[in-house]
């Protein structure tokens, strides 16, 4: 009985272990690799990962976090086997169906709810992804490989001024040059004057009299002077006049300090969204439209950190879109974000972005200069009415394939029989004063 006994323990002894062995070489993890910073190809290649996880996964997932699929830190330490990880991410239904213990444990912790099939993702492509999640949560950044994130300057960012200082000023530079012309103009008039006065006495005039003649001759020059200075003051008040009326509203270089610190050059420069995701009316309305909050948390409930200003900024769109990040869900109503206005045209003055950048075309850097460059907005162009009529002058309609321009076919027949090269705006109108003013 003993030595039956003794046999059923080891019998079960062996038992756990075979099972112990079993369940941890099943999930005994995938091995993902650690990025060399010095290794040019492995940054690449996690770059790509990057880029790819930008796209298809920051939307439900972040790496260090729940959102409203679980955090990925480790995930590939959770599968049995790098093949079954790839079948997931490309397709978690067929994983789901085949039985995988793992897949439907998530898939019953997160309420059934299916992850989006991404089945033009590789194999490869899926491995550069899961490099990068490796990579990020060690703390690398595969975009940045010398590792140094910026920071905010310590003035706070975004400036109030307006032009340049380092602009010359013509006005003071015409005036210094005037004022030491006048300086040598009469320091030659006193030498001209004694020595014409000495050659006088010389030649046997009165000293009396030759004072007496000077002194006649400097009030009557004084009074020229007086006419002169007169003259040229009321033309540089006018100039000054018409030159402010012309310049009135106008505000080339203008940069206010906005009410968040809103980078172009990190989302559109490097993360590369159009312009059109956050300006909606630009291809069918009058305006462009100014983003509202919501467009802003459509990444930012889960892009909680940015690069440069890391939580302060995006803390701020929270405040305003009313969301609560701790508890997942908006807890008040939303206000409206108040962005100062940087492009003003008169009231007088009409203008369509639709018909710019739908109908004709255009790039927005063409009138808002390198927009992805830009840490702080600026007003890039003058917007004055000759800058606007010597583009149309210059820029040729693209008529190629452009049914608005069916109606022109006089132009069109004369472009195919080779006797025009192209057809500007003002061809078609667009400087005659009621394309703008009406």
């Amino acid at each position: 009985m003993f030595n039956s006994y003794i046999k059923r323990s080891y019998s079960l002894l062996v038992s756990f272990f075979l099972i112990f062995v079993i369940s941890t070489s099943s999930y005994a993890g995938v091995a993902v690799p650690d990025v060399d910073p010095a290794d040019a190809a492995a940054v690449a290649k996690a770059k790509t990962g990057m880029d790819l996880f930008k796209a298809n996964c920051t939307a439900c997932h972040a790496i260090d976090r729940k959102v409203i699929g679980p955090a990925l830190a480790d995930v590939w330490d959770k599968w049995d086997t790098e093949e079954n990880l790839i079948a997931w991410v490309k397709n978690s239904q067929a994983v789901i169906k085949s039985g995988h213990a793992h897949a439907n444990k998530i898939y019953e912790e997160y309420n059934k709810m299916p992850m989006p099939a991404f089945p033009t993702l590789s194999d490869e492509q899926v491995k550069d992804v899961f490099l990068y999640m490796k990579a990020a949560e060690k703390g690398f950044d595969p975009s940045n490989p010398g590792g140094k994130k910026e920071t905010a300057d310590a003035a706070g960012g975004a400036t109030t001024e307006g032009a340049d200082s380092g602009k010359s000023n013509t006005t003071l530079i015409l005036v210094g040059l005037f004022a030491v012309l006048a300086i040598l103009g009469a320091v030659l008039f006193n030498i001209t004057s004694k020595l014409s006065k000495i050659a006088k006495v010389a030649q046997g005039e009165s000293l009396d009299a030759i004072e007496a003649v000077e002194a006649a001759s400097k009030k009557a020059l004084v009074k020229k002077l007086g006419v002169v200075a007169v003259i040229i003051a009321a033309v540089l008040l006018l100039f000054n006049i018409g030159n402010g009326a012309i310049n009135l509203g106008r505000s080339q270089g203008y940069k206010p300090e906005q009410p968040i610190r809103f980078s172009h050059a990190l989302h559109v420069g490097q993360n590369k969204i159009e312009c059109q995701y956050c300006h909606t009316g630009v291809e069918k309305s009058r305006h462009a439209s100014i983003p509202g909050t919501q467009i802003c948390m459509n990444c930012h409930k889960y892009v909680q950190e940015g690069p440069k200003y890391g939580k302060d900024e995006i803390k701020k769109i929270y405040d305003y879109s009313g969301w609560d990040p701790d508890k997942g869900a908006f807890v008040k109503a939303p206000k409206n974000i108040e962005w100062v206005q940087i492009h003003n045209l008169p009231d007088h003055v009409y203008f369509n972005h639709s018909q710019h950048v739908k109908v004709g075309k255009i790039e927005c850097q063409t009138c808002h200069g390198k927009i992805e460059e830009m840490e702080t907005v600026e007003q890039f162009a003058p917007l004055s009415m000759g800058w606007c009529i010597n583009c149309h002058r210059e820029t040729k309609v693209q008529f190629a394939d452009n049914n608005y321009y069916s109606v022109f076919e006089k132009y069109h027949d004369e472009i195919k029989k080779g006797k025009r090269a192209g057809v500007t705006v003002e061809d078609i109108g667009g400087t005659e004063c009621q394309k703008c003013h009406y």
